[in-house]
């Protein structure tokens, strides 16, 4: 996508159409005024297209949503006018964006007779050019009304487009949209340039900011019905959907793009704009779409011109955002273009400026592909490689690829392979030796206890139950000889379960109730009546005494010794053994009790394998 750039009224429509027979200005406002209002587009042969923006100082914010799509510029300087103040402010938003291609076109050259004015026009230009990212540009004379200097520009835009190089294409479909409006018969079409991936008939996109999933009924690429849309093409698109899409949404496949109003980036300022302050008001240009924020920034009170410096910018409204989109920072009032803004974490889970590890982790967020990984990671401590996915412009292999190597560095923890789930490993180890010490200091407290229940465990060391990670921690300790996992409850390694010493005497006579009343048990009220203790304590006591591994509860009020338990199955096996199947009543006159007793027992043996149910029947495990 080449953009047009410069000054109203300097030709930029005329020069497009006398290029591609095109006349982008398709509004009958454009038309009587004679001048671009909305977004133009043009084809330029089967390899590029033109973006015709309005040139006047109040549509700015149009020209840079057209700027968003474009991989080169046609700058367009009239010889009779020379450079102007439309044309440094595009010229800014291109240098903004980082748009490093582009050829200038000098034109209505038969309105000026001296050769030496062009001459001029010509090196002001260079100069102009100079500092910006279109230095070097080749400069070519024309006139679209006489044809001069068309077939040169021509060549010099075939030389362009001929060196360009495909693009990496992530393998995800985004489009930001520039244009939604309805069709009769059709229902509601967007329009916009592909960024990356592809979009077929049928695919489901998801709408961003509104996060609502949408229906491709069909699609054009370049004014041709056609079955797919790819990374580069002009799009159009014939959605199903109950949402009405405007300028500045996004279409984006399935998982990929954060939806923010508050984000980290690296911001440079304009040679030549005003210094920005801390928590000054500004307009931020991101895709198609402009959001006013403030400017919070990171190590310093104030940006001077020319100067890059991270900043975190807070929104009034939410936009889709992904790491490395870039975008243009505007003031608020009056209307300048400030500079640059390339997006770092498109939403920290902190939002205050001075905390201490930030200008560490903007660092590492703008560096390599492996400190991009760890900077998301230093963050959010623990993340779904979904997660980490949704917010890297990159493809699945290529993260996945990432992600596996700072895992064989020791940077990171996955909880597989392929990683599922991954965490920074100075967290992963912190909670390894959190969960040693929790629950140690558990057992010193609950000595009756067989371990710390993995609830407590996950409130205590966690914002919320991590699920896999949890689980890929506690098999590593587990592996480690450190933690024991047992019936839902965390046990230190050597750890024997123990009566506290204030309760060793009355638990004690409780036992010896319950070994000489065998499985015939009295209830916990008859057990606190005969010791003089309070039905609370009691039934307490059974708990610890089940804990150490001294009795066993049956029912909510059937608790026999351990002791007992193990009696009574030996018994049942020995006269079931040759049996193939036994009732209840058979079971309780073999063990000498009733039925009050037998059916909690038997239940128990079930649970225990000992007995396997049929019915109303039982018969003895093998």
């Amino acid at each position: 996508m080449i953009g047009t750039a410069g000054h109203i009224d300097h030709g930029k429509t005329t020069l497009v159409k006398a290029l591609t027979g095109t006349d982008t200005d398709r509004l009958r406002e454009e038309k009587e005024r004679g001048i671009t209002i909305e977004l133009g587009f043009a084809f330029y042969g089967d390899r590029a297209a033109f973006v015709d923006v309005p040139g006047h100082e109040r549509l700015v914010k149009t020209m840079v949503a057209g700027a968003a799509a474009m991989r080169a510029a046609l700058l367009v300087i009239a010889a009779d006018d020379g450079v102007m103040p439309q044309t440094r402010e595009h010229l800014a938003v291109l240098d903004a964006l980082g748009v490093s291609r582009g050829v200038v076109a000098i034109t209505k050259a038969d309105l000026v007779t001296d050769a030496d004015w062009i001459e001029l026009v010509t090196e002001d230009i260079r100069e102009l050019l100079k500092p910006t990212t279109l230095a070097d540009s080749p400069i070519v004379v024309t006139d679209a009304v006489s044809g001069r200097g068309i077939d040169d520009l021509r060549r010099e835009l075939d030389n362009m487009i001929g060196e360009f190089e495909a693009p990496e294409d992530p393998g995800f479909f985004r489009l930001p949209v520039d244009r939604s409006f309805l069709i009769k018969g059709h229902g509601r079409v967007v329009t916009g340039t592909v960024w990356s991936g592809n979009a077929k008939t049928g695919d489901r996109l998801t709408l961003l900011p509104q996060n609502v999933e949408v229906k491709v009924r069909a699609l054009q690429a370049h004014e041709k019905d056609v079955d797919v849309v790819r990374i580069g093409d002009r799009a159009a698109l014939n959605l199903q959907t109950d949402v009405e899409p405007q300028r500045g949404d996004l279409l984006a496949s399935p998982g990929r793009g954060i939806v923010t109003d508050f984000l980290d980036a690296e911001v440079r300022l304009l040679p030549g704009s005003r210094t920005v302050e801390h928590r000054q008001r500004v307009r931020l240009h991101l895709g198609t779409g402009e959001a006013i924020g403030r400017l919070l920034i990171v190590g310093a009170d104030a940006i001077a011109a020319g100067e890059k410096r991270f900043a975190r910018i807070t929104l009034e409204t939410p936009v889709p955002a992904m790491h490395s989109d870039r975008g243009v920072l505007r003031l608020y009032s009056p209307l300048e273009t400030l500079g640059g803004v390339r997006v770092l974490d498109p939403d920290p889970p902190d939002r205050r400026r001075t905390i201490r590890e930030l200008p560490a982790r903007l660092q590492a967020l703008a560096g390599t592909e492996q400190d991009v990984i760890l900077g998301i990671l230093r963050s959010r401590p623990v993340m779904s490689l979904d997660e980490l996915t949704a917010r890297l412009p990159w493809s699945e292999s290529r993260i996945t690829k990432g992600v596996r190597r700072s895992v064989k560095d020791g940077h990171l923890v996955a909880t597989s392979d392929p990683p599922e789930w991954v965490a920074e490993s100075g967290y992963w180890n912190r909670m390894k030796n959190e969960t040693v010490t929790v629950v140690e200091r558990f057992h010193k407290s609950h000595p009756d206890e067989s371990g710390l229940p993995r609830g407590e465990w996950v409130a205590k060391l966690f914002t919320n139950d991590p699920g896999p990670v949890a689980d890929a921690l506690l098999a590593e300790l587990s592996a480690e000889g450190k933690i024991r996992y047992e019936a839902g409850r965390l046990v230190a390694a050597g750890h024997t379960t123990s009566l506290k010493p204030a309760d060793e005497k009355d638990a004690a006579r409780i036992l010896e109730v319950l070994l000489r009343e065998g499985i015939n048990t009295p209830l916990p009220a008859s057990i606190a009546e005969q010791l003089g203790l309070s039905q609370e304590r009691v039934r307490t006591l059974l708990k610890s005494l089940k804990q150490v591994g001294s009795a066993v509860i049956l029912a909510e009020n059937v608790v026999v010794a351990k002791q007992a338990y193990d009696e009574s199955k030996e018994r049942l096996t020995s006269a079931f053994a040759g049996e193939s199947s036994f009732t209840a009543g058979e079971a309780a006159k073999a063990l000498g009790t009733t039925r009050k007793y037998i059916i909690p027992l038997l239940e128990a043996f079930d649970r225990d394998g000992v007995t396997m149910r049929e019915g109303d029947k039982r018969r003895v495990s093998k």
